[in-house]
């Protein structure tokens, strides 16, 4: 079995941890399923056995210490903020670096990335993080080669994902290149999510602003745009939507979202049509006229544009 030792520390993100240990755990019962035997034995470890506070409060507790772990295969590094701090303790720091002779993979999540630009193990190589957090990352390691884009890198043993539910889409290729796709594509489809995400974190940092936006209205404007896909829209609908005049909307929108409102609808249709394609009985043609985009040749041509692949790539990737 391979060994999965996932490191734990005060004020760890716990999406990050449990995203891990759901991925590789999902895969042995999928094993299990098929006849076969579980393949991952996954344990968590710490400088202490002592309870510990995720960021969001939960408590934990590791099942070994540093000293006392058995031999990892795959070394797991989640992020939180707790991952700054660490970097600053030698004695972790100095344990990290021998897992780097060892282990057969190295995997950061998130600001995991922190603990793995620190230990000098990625010098000259290319480390993905958090988007929030890549310009920080690059000026403290400027040895490091900080990716803001990719949902995941790898280069050679070392394995690093961008934001927090990219570190599920880390695991899942890992899984596949350990146990084939058909095994990933079940876990995915368990867990309800794409196998492979098309685009970047960057694409989906600056749509989502919106959602959490504090102005109701562009909630609601995402909610009435994504009603409203099929028709053909403007900025002019999208400011009477808002109650603001045009020329007031589009100054709005750009500073606050850092893209135009054409560009944010776009990326909706676009977002919609992946969705779409992945659906029986959704013809080429029926998904361009479902997300306002003219013609079945034009969507081929944004598609290709933003995602690098064809709609019927994309639909025979994933289907």
């Amino acid at each position: 079995m391979i060994a999965v030792g996932i490191v734990i520390y005060p004020d760890i993100q716990a999406i990050d941890l449990s995203g891990a240990l759901d991925c590789f755990g999902q895969a042995n019962q999928t094993l299990i399923a098929a006849g076969r035997q579980p393949c991952y034995r996954m344990f968590t470890l710490s400088q202490s056995k002592s309870n510990l506070k995720a960021e969001n409060g939960l408590q934990l507790c590791a099942e070994f210490t540093l000293e006392d772990c058995p031999a990892i295969d795959y070394l797991v590094i989640p992020g939180g903020a707790g991952a700054r701090a660490l970097t600053a303790d030698p004695i972790f720091m100095a344990w990290l670096r021998e897992q780097g002779s060892s282990a057969q993979k190295l995997l950061s999540i998130c600001t995991g990335a922190y603990l793995l630009a620190h230990s000098g193990l990625v010098d000259g190589l290319t480390l993905a993080t958090h988007w929030r957090f890549a310009e920080d990352l690059q000026k403290r390691y400027p040895k490091v080669r900080v990716n803001p884009t990719e949902l995941y890198v790898k280069t050679g043993k070392f394995y690093s994902s961008g934001g927090m539910t990219a570190g599920i889409d880390l695991c899942l290729a890992v899984i596949e290149q350990d146990l084939g796709v058909a095994i990933a594509q079940s876990i995915a489809q368990e867990f309800v999510m794409y196998l492979r995400r098309s685009g970047n974190q960057s694409q989906y940092a600056s749509p989502l602003k919106i959602q959490h936006s504090v102005e109701q209205r562009f909630t609601q404007l995402q909610n009435w745009l994504l009603e409203h896909l099929d028709q053909p829209l403007t900025v002019a609908d999208m400011a009477v939507q808002v109650a603001l005049s045009e020329r007031q909307f589009r100054r709005v929108f750009q500073t606050r979202f850092a893209m135009s409102p054409m560009q944010y609808l776009l990326h909706l249709r676009l977002d919609k049509a992946r969705s779409l394609l992945l659906c029986d009985g959704y013809s080429l043609q029926r998904v361009s006229l479902a997300v306002g985009v003219k013609d079945s040749r034009s969507l081929i041509r944004l598609f290709n544009k933003a995602f690098g692949c064809t709609p019927g790539e994309y639909k025979k990737h994933f289907c």
